[in-house]
């Protein structure tokens, strides 16, 4: 009965990645219109989480050797970046969409190690005791909807069409799924591993926003675009800082 109602805890949780549907009825010129603006939160929640969540968890559990981890996750996509950047460059040359492809996978593969360790600790405090689960289901439902919001906006500035962003997101979800049943196959002693993970994805959040994400809004020059675009990125700092400080707890 436990798993089951783990189970069903991080069912929900995935299902989060589907509101990005709530965009599908814009017209694709609106959503391009938006895109600098949803980018800077995007950065933002990605910058948030990194240092709210992940930096704080992975360093009470590693202490200074967390930031070995950070910075490993760091170097590895860079040279995963250039690799795609170099596939992408024998497939269709200066081909200005497919240049940007390279973001959608480094943060798919990102999120769904986020999502992993997610649906691990979901399992692991069902198996705590079940009120303990519920609270931490809570707790990722309030994480996880600002940064699925980002995800999907990431994937649609990447190029990819509305229905693939929601649904390449949505594979990326499921992984959380993965995450739980993992813990009870193996019981809890596989997250003995999970910090090294959370540096790894540390790592991979700091490169997509200040690698892929800060040099595209820098080429916007107009000075009121360049306010809205701060503007929408300390709203997503904001917004984690508070979700991690507040409704997390």
């Amino acid at each position: 009965m436990v798993f089951l109602y783990a189970l069903l805890a991080v069912t929900t949780v995935s299902l989060l990645s589907l509101l990005g549907a709530i965009f599908i009825t814009l017209q694709r010129n609106i959503i391009n219109a938006m895109t600098t603006y949803l980018l800077a939160f995007s950065s933002g929640i990605l910058f948030g989480t990194t240092f709210f969540d992940l930096f704080p968890e992975g360093y009470g559990e590693l202490g200074e050797h967390f930031y070995i981890w950070v910075i490993v996750g760091f170097v590895v996509f860079f040279i995963l970046e250039k690799l795609i950047h170099w596939h992408a460059h024998i497939e269709e040359l200066d081909n200005s969409k497919s240049s940007k492809k390279h973001i959608a996978y480094l943060s798919l593969i990102g999120d769904g190690i986020h999502n992993f360790l997610d649906g691990a600790i979901i399992g692991v405090t069902f198996l705590t005791s079940v009120p303990l689960g519920i609270a931490t289901t809570i707790a990722v439902i309030a994480h996880e909807i600002p940064h699925e919001l980002g995800d999907f906006f990431l994937l649609i500035y990447s190029g990819l069409t509305n229905k693939k962003a929601i649904f390449y997101n949505f594979l990326s979800a499921l992984t959380a799924i993965i995450g739980t049943l993992v813990v009870f196959i193996f019981s809890k002693n596989v997250l003995v591993v999970a910090p090294y993970l959370i540096g790894f994805a540390a790592g991979n959040f700091l490169y997509i926003a200040a690698s892929d994400i800060i040099p595209e809004l820098h080429a916007k020059r107009n000075p009121i675009v360049s306010l809205a675009q701060t503007l929408f990125l300390i709203f997503g700092v904001v917004i984690m800082y508070m979700i991690s400080h507040y409704l997390a707890e």
